[in-house]
């Protein structure tokens, strides 16, 4: 039995590797944003044309086939490319090299499609073809969405929309404002990815505005007011996206678009009440959604939807229900496979149901690995639930084919990986290529204009200014880094602090007094582990999650020891951090752990609660500090009254270090305190939040 179920899976990864090679036909899609031509009347007119007229057709057949196949696209492309040669047309040239963009973004190879869109506009503005040109960054802004490389978007979206905005001589722009919305919702969905989601949201209600007063089309208002809900449903936010879900359900079935459109906000509301602990009601959507999908052909949506379910049913110990949802999802798997498509019927491939297909094609890499991720997630379930039942041939079988999942999606995550970094690299490379020829251009015109003499004081004046820059670059950057030692040593100072250290000795001391060796043993260790993980840390940039963990629970449990009955405390780590791979700033939090317990509930009549949370939001760490004590403003009231000079010394050092650390980081390290209130608005305490983003390992 064990052989035939290593035998089976064997052919199952053979199958896999084949469908990831096979698969690049599979995806035919419709969108707003691209201009594409009937293939088969092109094909029909072709033979009869001559000269410019057949490149133009075999540049429109190209690109209407570039999302759908490679090959016969680039050789219509290839032969567009050879006649405009022949025949010096550089129109046509320039829109065979924005055809190669297309034809290899589509495909994921993105530096090859840069290159092809750099040429091409490149050439538009050569020829003074302004809307093209802006179109062609348009291309090249979407193509670093698929690379996720954000900022050349941005900046690639803004040089799209300056061409667009641009006045012609009658006074009207370039572009139209649908040239300008196609621009928006690049952004919207390159903030959406950079967890920028607010600012997603508000591009999404300026487009649904600018929408419904230019009388867009239905299909795509109705997505965009579904996008904002899924938005919100990322956040947390429940009752605005199921404000939204609902509005996106209310649009009236105009067409098969929004027929199959309307089930992705069905299944978000599934997902929502799941999410907010109301599992029937979330069953009740997720199953509508499951069956109209599995009815209809839709195969990847029905397999997603039939996983959602299951998970759903597992988590309430349904593991029957569970298990057939999960087996439901192998059996669209296989379907997926045999058929080497993403639909039961040929004629759902042009009908809109992932959404963003509307405007831009989706590159096949994307599509695989959402698919091979469902996969991975399903046969992972079936595992457990086999382990959970005892029974060990399944187990076995569902282990092996998640491991095979695993691998398939992890090579496909690798090379997608790969292409991404050499994008970066490429782009970063033609910046410098394009500044080295800026400033060649620059001398040649300074030699043509200036005498020999001149141009060697300028030469030098270059060098000096060149010296002169990296003079300043050097000292800030030395001037940071003393900053930062700097505050590093404060912070060092301040968490030694001899009060603590005294009290501390003395609590374990006393504990040698009453002879209970036991504890001050325990308690001995937890002083020098915490002593020597602040010496450790005070001089490290980063650290080890784990260790920043670990040091927070040796303080605390120091300062229980001093203040046995003065306050309890939790500490709280999500389970999605990894406690061994991430880094993160040492010790930013421990002042205000220490604020709480010295001013919070020193001076409190009653038993103080300190609350310690990790948790993951928006790929950043989010670390909490929440006190009951007496409130920043009574703490500091009674501080001035014992010391005139009393200020929290240690929070302005972290305050200070966060500023400096903040220089070097994109994403900035945040830091919000509230002052609590209680029902009647009297002072109930202190939060303090880190919003921390962070290295891996």
């Amino acid at each position: 039995m064990t052989h035939k179920i290593v035998i089976d899976m064997v052919a199952r990864i053979l199958v896999s590797i084949l469908l990831i090679s096979l698969m690049s036909n599979c995806f035919a899609q419709k969108f707003i944003n691209l201009e594409t031509y009937n293939v088969d009347s092109l094909l029909l007119i072709i033979p009869g044309q001559q000269a410019e007229e057949k490149v133009n057709s075999l540049n429109n057949l190209a690109v209407s086939l570039s999302f759908i196949d490679f090959e016969q696209s680039k050789q219509y492309a290839d032969k567009a490319m050879n006649l405009s040669t022949e025949l010096n047309y550089e129109e046509g040239k320039a829109a065979t090299f924005r055809n190669y963009g297309h034809i290899y973004a589509y495909q994921g190879n993105y530096p090859q499609a840069l290159s092809g869109y750099l040429e091409a506009l490149s050439r538009y503005e050569k020829l003074d073809k302004k809307h093209t040109a802006a179109c062609v960054c348009r291309d090249i802004a979407l193509t670093h969405i698929y690379a996720r490389n954000y900022e050349k978007t941005i900046e690639f979206g803004y040089m799209a929309l300056d061409k667009f905005w641009e006045q012609t001589v009658g006074g009207a722009t370039v572009g139209s404002v649908r040239d300008t919305i196609s621009i928006f919702q690049g952004f919207a969905i390159t903030y959406l990815y950079m967890g920028m989601i607010k600012k997603s949201n508000d591009l999404f209600f300026k487009i649904i505005d600018v929408g419904t007063k230019n009388n867009f089309g239905m299909t795509e208002l109705m997505l965009q007011t579904f996008r904002l809900g899924a938005n919100y449903l990322l956040i947390g936010e429940t009752d605005s996206a199921k404000v939204y879900f609902d509005k996106a359900l209310l649009y009236p079935d105009a067409n098969q678009d929004i027929q199959a459109l309307k089930y992705r906000p069905v299944t978000g509301l599934g997902n929502l009440y799941s999410q907010i602990g109301e599992i029937d009601t979330a069953i009740v959507y997720l199953k509508k959604a499951y069956e109209w999908y599995n009815k209809n052909g839709y195969l990847y949506w029905t397999m997603y939807v039939s996983n959602d379910l299951g998970r759903i049913h597992y988590k309430i110990s349904e593991l029957d229900i569970a298990t057939n949802y999960f087996k439901q999802s192998e059996r669209i798997f296989n379907e997926i496979i045999t058929k080497n498509s993403l639909y039961r019927y040929d004629s759902l491939k042009y009908v809109v149901n992932f959404g963003l297909e509307l405007f831009f094609p989706f590159p096949h890499r994307q599509l695989h690995e959402m698919m091979w991720t469902q996969a991975k997630s399903m046969y992972y379930k079936l595992y457990q639930i086999s382990e959970e039942k005892q029974n060990a041939a399944n187990a076995l079988k569902y282990h092996i084919a998640y491991f095979s999942a695993v691998d398939t999606l992890n090579k496909l995550q690798r090379n997608r990986e790969m292409i991404e970094l050499q994008t970066k690299y490429e782009a970063d490379r033609k910046d410098q290529q394009i500044e080295t020829l800026s400033l060649e251009k620059e001398l040649t015109e300074s030699r043509l204009d200036q005498n020999r003499y001149f141009l060697f004081g300028s030469a030098g004046l270059l060098i000096l200014i060149l010296m002169f820059g990296y003079i300043l670059f050097r000292q800030n950057k030395l001037k940071t880094e003393q900053q930062m030692l700097g505050l590093q040593q404060k912070l060092f100072r301040t968490q030694m602090n001899p009060h603590f250290i005294f009290n501390s000795l003395a609590s374990i001391q006393n504990f040698v007094v009453k002879q209970d060796s036991k504890k001050a043993s325990i308690y001995l260790s937890r002083f020098s582990e915490l002593v020597r993980s602040i010496l450790d840390n005070s001089t490290q940039e980063y650290i080890p999650f784990e260790k920043e963990v670990s040091t927070i629970e040796n303080y605390l449990a120091l300062q229980k020891v001093r203040f046995p009955d003065k306050f309890d405390y939790s500490l709280e780590v999500a389970e999605n951090i990894d406690l061994e791979g991430m880094l993160i700033p040492p010790m930013l939090a421990q002042p205000f752990i220490e604020n709480s317990i010295e001013h919070g509930f020193k001076q409190k009549k009653t038993r103080g609660n300190l609350k310690i949370r990790f948790s993951m939001k928006n790929n950043l760490i989010v670390f909490e500090v929440e006190d009951d004590g007496i409130g920043r403003e009574k703490a500091q009231k009674i501080g001035y009254k014992l010391n005139k000079d009393h200020r929290s010394m240690a929070t302005d050092i972290t305050r200070e270090r966060l500023m400096v650390l903040n220089k070097k980081l994109k994403q900035k390290i945040t830091l919000i305190i509230t002052d609590l209130k209680n029902k009647d608005n009297e002072p109930a305490g202190t939060k303090v939040v880190f919003d921390i983003p962070f290295k891996h390992v």
